[in-house]
């Protein structure tokens, strides 16, 4: 249980148990003191050993070799000052006392308290990892991407419905950013935003997610808090931040009645009301639990009738046009 700051909320136990533990990856969480808080079932298996036999304990004391300990001592050190992404080749021993070499991602998960770090590793050393080192500035959005991607793929484990939906929006949403001449580190933010943007549906009872009939007021209001939910646990990660307004804001309406602050105009930002349109589109045309989709006529009525309210008519225009020429076509999808 993590103490403090980070203790076991509801949000905690979204991005442990329904997120960390499907990457198909060793991953581990360790606070200030080098105490494992979370390990991951691979990185369990790995270790042959059960969670009881592993959270609370010190990381580098218990599961790191002798030789290796210096330089685990060191990286931390570093992280903590230098608030980046590291890459070691670290062993560890397995509770049959086997040592397996593991290539790590190091990440500090705070950049302002740097308390809490994850670990993200695979089997096997890398020759460039083989001392420990941080990485460039040039490198840092290429891990970035690689951390995004298997946080999506745990996600699609974990709810295959709305993975699917946000790997559609995401195409959807690159196509129009492009359109709009949105520019190239914009678009990159854009297409992470969207593969994670509905990640605070894992905070929302299943049986409210997939209900067929309508949805009481309670459940309506689970639904809602989903954008800020996916931006709080996108925002556990500190590398991410630039990402947060655009899923924290992708449900306000252009007029102002969308939510969760009611937004209008250009007050909400670009990416936000790029990923609207699209998202609007995809989910009307997709089928869900308690309805088929809307064939494709129909949906470009429903949008051409939310130009203005729900959404800003200049990109919805764009969007359109593009669906109009065949560049939004299913065999992009």
């Amino acid at each position: 249980m993590i103490e403090g700051p980070y203790r076991y909320t509801i949000l905690w136990r979204m991005f442990f148990e329904k997120l960390l533990q499907f990457i198909d990856a060793f991953v581990m969480v360790i606070d200030l003191r080098g105490n494992i808080v979370f390990a991951n079932k691979k990185y369990l298996k790995s270790l042959s050993a059960s969670s009881e036999k592993v959270i609370g304990k010190k990381w580098i004391k218990s599961f790191v070799p002798h030789s290796k300990r210096r330089i685990v001592r060191e990286m931390f050190s570093a992280m903590k000052k230098e608030k980046t992404l590291c890459r070691c080749n670290i062993s560890m021993i397995t509770s049959k006392g086997k040592e397996v070499c593991v290539n790590w991602m190091g990440v500090p998960l705070s950049k302002n308290r740097s308390s809490v770090y994850m670990m993200v590793g695979k089997e096997g050393c890398e020759e460039s990892g083989s001392e420990g080192s941080f990485l460039p500035v040039t490198k840092l959005v290429e891990e970035y991407e690689i951390i995004v991607d298997r946080l999506f793929e745990a996600s699609r484990v974990s709810e295959p419905g709305t993975a699917s939906h946000a790997a559609r929006v995401m195409i959807f949403a690159v196509k129009l950013a492009k359109k709009l001449k949105i520019s190239k580190v914009r678009t990159e933010r854009i297409k992470r935003a969207a593969l994670l943007h509905d990640l605070g549906k894992l905070a929302i009872d299943r049986e409210v997610l997939l209900k067929k009939g309508e949805l009481d007021k309670g459940e309506y209001e689970q639904i809602k808090n989903h954008p800020h939910w996916g931006s709080e646990m996108v925002g556990l990660m500190y590398f991410l931040q630039d990402i947060l307004p655009i899923i924290e804001n992708h449900h306000e309406n252009y007029d102002g009645t969308g939510y969760p602050r009611g937004l209008q105009g250009e007050e909400i930002p670009v990416g936000a009301r790029i990923l609207s349109v699209v998202d609007i589109y995809e989910a009307l045309i997709a089928d869900r639990p308690y309805r088929k989709g809307f064939s494709i006529d129909e949906a470009v009525a429903i949008i051409k009738g939310e130009k203005g309210r729900k959404l800003d008519p200049e990109i919805a225009d764009t969007f359109l046009d593009m669906l109009d020429k065949g560049e939004m076509n299913e065999e992009d999808v």
